[in-house]
């Protein structure tokens, strides 16, 4: 398949937006994920340190009352006071960390020493002794609670904060990433509606030069049969002529078709060469045979001269006799009639050079380096018919074979097309 250098860029940056949006929101997912947990935690604590709070001051509550009570002698409502009192201390001491459970401990044992001092006789003075001192130290416990709940607020605050700018952040980038998103969609959408338009415009070009190219050979051919066949005493003689050009226009036809077919395989991926050695030295003869009955016709000579012995290739003799063969028959289109097409074979450096030449009128120098291109034919081609399909398709299953061509106009007169070919081991 042809590529599309506009259409894998777009194709590269629409995936790395993809990628990118998909770390982002991954980011974004544990970001939100670990402020949440991180404020469930600073809020349990907060709660926690506001029940201590709450708890302290009830505390600091019951002892006024215990020690009211003891003063009156209310032994009711002083027994209840009492037990409200150990049931608050026993509360906070649940609620206590590990760390500080013997301090809690020394508050459950204070809480008994009290209620005994509370229920003796005469023991008012250290009751309310005791009772200043819990007082003291729950009024400690409420203002360190009291700050501590500040502190969890300033935290909730901070956290809070974090999850907003986190939120906002990744918003942002998300807008980004839809921007250039829809950009890189949109050139995506571009470059494949332009390759779209391409191949359409290369499918109507390719119609109209496979017609063009077809009619020719086919419009000969019903001629010839045409003047054949009006010849009311025809000549054994001319009719066999007759014959031969119409072999001729066939067998160029069979060429036309199969360049056709092979450059439109060769464009959308679906030609697939063979990998078999061959005799490169028996593919030119094949080609140069195969091009006689159109040379023939077209009254052109073709001289052939090959190296002694075999000429060891790997790859696809088939496809490489046809590119010669398209190379020969474009030479002998421009040759004039009662010419000489020369086709050569030489070795250098384990490569074979085959090399065309016509005498024909040459290539104007703008022109060299397109007359290989698909469709692409100079003046004097379009003058003389022709798809500028077999060029085209030569180049291809040359390079395939991991060579080269290339074209020149030569001194005396007429074109050379050469392809340099690797030669499979050494060659004597």
């Amino acid at each position: 398949m042809v590529h599309d250098p506009a259409a894998a860029v777009a194709d590269g940056r629409l995936a790395w937006g993809t990628r990118l949006a998909a770390v982002l929101f991954a980011v974004l997912v544990a970001a939100l994920a670990g402020l949440v947990v991180a404020f469930a935690i600073s809020a349990r604590g907060a709660n926690r340190q506001f029940v201590l709070a709450s708890l302290s001051e009830r505390q600091a509550a019951a002892v006024s009352r215990i020690v009211a009570l003891a003063a009156t002698g209310q032994g009711p409502a002083l027994d209840a006071a009492l037990t409200d009192y150990e049931g608050l201390v026993r509360q906070e001491a649940g609620l206590a960390p590990a760390e500080t459970q013997p301090h809690r401990d020394r508050e459950v044992a204070r809480a008994a020493a009290l209620a005994k001092l509370a229920r003796t006789p005469g023991a008012q003075a250290r009751l309310e002794e005791l009772a200043r001192a819990i007082d003291g130290q729950e009024s400690g416990e409420l203002q360190a609670g009291r700050l501590a709940l500040a502190r969890a607020g300033q935290r909730s605050m901070v956290l809070a904060g974090l999850l907003a700018a986190v939120a906002l952040a990744c918003a942002g980038c998300g807008a980004w990433l839809l921007w250039r998103s829809n950009r890189a969609l949109a050139a995506m959408v571009q470059a494949r509606t332009a390759r779209i338009e391409a191949v359409d415009a290369s499918r109507r070009l390719f119609f109209a030069k496979a017609s063009h190219e077809l009619r020719t050979p086919v419009t000969a051919l019903r001629s010839a049969a045409e003047v054949a066949l009006d010849q009311p005493d025809p000549d054994p003689r001319i009719l066999r002529e007759t014959l031969g050009h119409v072999v001729a226009q066939a067998g160029f036809l069979t060429h036309r078709i199969e360049e056709l077919l092979g450059l439109a395989s060769a464009d959308d991926g679906r030609l697939v060469l063979a990998d078999a050695p061959f005799d490169l030295a028996q593919v030119v003869a094949e080609a140069v045979a195969a091009a006689q009955v159109y040379a023939a016709s077209v009254d052109v000579a073709i001289a052939l001269a090959v190296p002694d012995g075999p000429l060891p290739m790997q790859g696809d003799a088939r496809w490489l006799r046809q590119a010669l063969l398209a190379v020969i028959e474009n030479g002998l289109k421009f040759a004039p009639m009662e010419t000489v097409l020369a086709v050569s074979v030489t070795v250098a450096d384990g490569c074979a050079e085959v090399a065309v030449r016509d005498q024909g009128p040459g290539v104007m120098e703008s022109d060299l380096p397109r007359i290989f291109d698909a469709y692409y034919q100079a003046q004097e081609g379009r003058q003389r018919g022709g798809s500028g399909l077999g060029l085209a398709l030569a180049r291809w299953v040359v390079e395939q074979h991991g060579g080269a061509v290339a074209a020149a106009n030569q001194p005396q007169g007429g074109c050379v097309i050469r392809f340099s070919l690797p030669l499979q081991g050494a060659v004597a």
